[in-house]
């Protein structure tokens, strides 16, 4: 393991980690288990634009680390830039959310806020890290330098989940200035569910309209096909609400 990184952790003796469940806060979280012991909290966020299970991968982990988890609930529809998905929605959602994780480390005694930001993050278009940055929140792995390729390399030693694809907010699967609702995050939610709950990890249905356009890593399409899924995933589809399905073919498909 990198010494770096359990030298960087161990400056603190209570930290809050702000832990998704996903690759990047989960080996954080494995790291200084060991190293703070009980001064380790865990902070996982949940609501109806979390996809499904990953409160529960979050749970499985910080109890088989013995780390104490706690679950916040968020409403994201009490955001106006999250309602109306506007390029702001991730900003706003971070400050909220941030909002309460520090009262919970100031609750905990916490001398430091972590979060699993990597340095590929950096690169991308996030504008949730200025709100980290606002808040003074610490990303080890970004300030260490550690990229995405070396977080699944030394996941893959500690017997971590190492080859995880990443999770997104549900709102990312409509474009910007769409106005969202419960409901259709919900209706997302329930078709993507359905096809993890089939083997399938890597999932997004793009909305537009009425036109649903799926989205499944290369591997996974020859499946995907072979499991004769498209028919009842389509019939799914159309029980939810959608009159139009797109592959990436191209091609438009009707139930």
């Amino acid at each position: 393991m990198n010494s770096e990184l359990i030298n960087y952790l161990r400056r603190w003796r209570q930290a809050l980690l702000l832990f998704s469940g996903g690759l990047d806060s989960s080996l954080l979280l494995a790291v200084a288990a060991p190293l703070l012991g009980p001064g380790l909290t865990a902070l996982t966020f949940t609501g109806p634009h979390v996809p499904a299970g990953e409160l529960a991968a979050a749970w499985r982990l910080a109890h088989g680390l013995q780390v104490n988890l706690l679950v916040r609930e968020m409403d994201p529809f009490q955001l106006p830039d999250f309602r109306a998905n506007t390029p702001h929605r991730c900003y706003a959602c971070k400050k909220a959310l941030l909002a309460e994780a520090r009262e919970v480390a100031a609750a905990k005694g916490a001398e430091v806020i972590w979060d699993g930001t990597n340095l590929d993050d950096l690169h991308d278009f996030r504008p949730g890290l200025a709100a980290l940055r606002e808040s003074q929140v610490k990303s080890p792995l970004a300030e260490l330098g550690w990229d995405k390729a070396a977080i699944r390399l030394t996941s893959r030693r500690l017997g971590l989940i190492w080859d995880k694809p990443p999770q997104s907010c549900l709102a990312t699967r409509f474009p910007y200035h769409t106005h969202l609702t419960l409901d259709h995050l919900v209706r997302v939610g329930q078709a993507e569910a359905w096809l993890k709950a089939r083997g399938f990890s890597q999932v997004r249905l793009r909305v537009q309209n009425q036109q649903a356009r799926l989205e499944l890593s290369p591997p996974d399409w020859a499946l995907f096909l072979k499991a004769r899924l498209r028919r009842p995933f389509l019939n799914l589809l159309h029980r939810l609400g959608w009159h139009c399905f797109q592959l990436s073919d191209g091609i438009d498909y009707r139930p």
